[in-house]
């Protein structure tokens, strides 16, 4: 029953026990979603990595030698050009390029996350 002239409100103990299992919930929570993210990021990459690769097939089909980045990018074939990051995952791509062989390097925007590399023979690895 409450007395006369006397609001209910939240104890200062109540409060600190809410926020606390706030506190609880949130960090339960936030390194799966940045293991999400990381996932898509490195996702993204590979994507684009898949694209090179078939950009490179149909250029060496052609014309007989690969092409870096920049000739890709500007034949239309590569979402990126030499040095350039993709805006999906942040990597940031490079190649080098011979007449029979290429390597294409997707670095990543954190320390954390894997470096991939492309070759020729189509094989994507990463570290």
């Amino acid at each position: 029953m409450l007395r006369p002239g006397r609001c209910r409100a939240f104890t200062l103990i109540e409060l600190l026990v809410v926020i606390a299992i706030i506190a609880v919930l949130a960090s339960v929570a936030i390194r799966p979603l940045l293991r999400a993210r990381q996932a898509s990021c490195e996702s993204a990459a590979m994507q684009v990595l898949r694209s090179l690769q078939k950009a490179e097939v149909q250029r060496k089909t052609q014309l007989g030698s690969y092409g870096n980045l920049d000739a890709l990018a500007a034949a239309g074939a590569s979402p990126v050009a030499e040095g350039e990051s993709d805006p999906n995952s942040d990597y940031v791509f490079r190649s080098t390029v011979d007449t029979d062989t290429y390597t294409i390097v997707a670095e990543p925007p954190k320390s954390h996350m894997r470096t991939y590399t492309l070759v020729e023979t189509g094989v994507i690895t990463g570290e």
